[in-house]
């Protein structure tokens, strides 16, 4: 009788230790497992709030004028506005600080050298260092395009092909994005232009980068309450 007993405690302890097991088993699988930790999460603001502090405190046009590069002054004061950035050096045409197009240079019949574009530009900034003669000599120079580059390699077109492939590529992947951030599509370029490239040379620019349908474009000068 007693052996009895003993064996129906021992079954009892059993069942209610396969209860607790399925119990478990059961709590386990109802469970569901949280798909970020907080870890990644921290990760990806602490990204996020850098990549706004970048924004917002860069400038847009972030200009580094050097002997190949000097702004015109104007007395128009206005806010720079993020958009593709077109430069026009003495040099080359950029876009999106990518070189596109070598800008030629000649004085007369010969070209310019290295030397030349840098007395240019220091006669530019310290007139008073530099001779009447010098000056007159420097001035002479032309910057162009070769006709090469220009539509049916005709020199009396105003189409740069190398620079309206670039902007074309640059122009659909913007509306790919505005489209996708739900965005109007402006049609801006910034206009970052040397102040001795010729009135010709720009309006190359300016009808190439219309073609492309960018239909508003700001100039780049530094602004002075007295233009000379």
């Amino acid at each position: 009788m007693a052996d009895e007993n003993k064996t129906n405690e021992v079954n009892f302890e059993e069942v209610l230790k396969m209860r607790e097991r399925i119990a478990e088993l059961k709590a386990k699988r109802e469970m569901k497992e949280w798909p970020f930790g907080i870890t990644s999460l921290m990760d990806a603001m602490t990204i996020l709030l850098i990549f706004l502090l970048i924004t917002l405190t860069s400038d847009p046009l972030n200009i580094k004028q050097d002997e190949n590069l000097l702004l015109a002054k104007s007395t128009v004061k206005s806010t720079p506005q993020d958009a593709i950035p077109i430069t026009i050096t003495k040099r080359s045409i950029l876009v999106d600080k990518q070189e596109v197009v070598n800008v030629d240079c000649k004085i007369g019949d010969a070209r310019c050298d290295a030397n030349a574009i840098k007395r240019r530009t220091f006669c530019d900034t310290n007139p008073a260092k530099c001779s009447d003669q010098e000056k007159k000599y420097l001035n002479k120079m032309r910057f162009y395009v070769d006709k090469t580059y220009l539509k049916n390699g005709d020199e009396n077109n105003f189409l740069i092909v190398p620079l309206y492939k670039v902007l074309k590529k640059k122009a659909k992947i913007q509306r790919e994005q505005d489209k996708a951030l739900h965005k109007k599509w402006k049609g801006i370029v910034n206009i970052i232009c040397d102040r001795d490239i010729p009135f010709k040379l720009v309006i190359q620019v300016v009808h190439t980068a219309g073609m492309v349908n960018f239909t508003k474009m700001r100039f780049a000068v530094i602004y002075t309450v007295r233009r000379y």
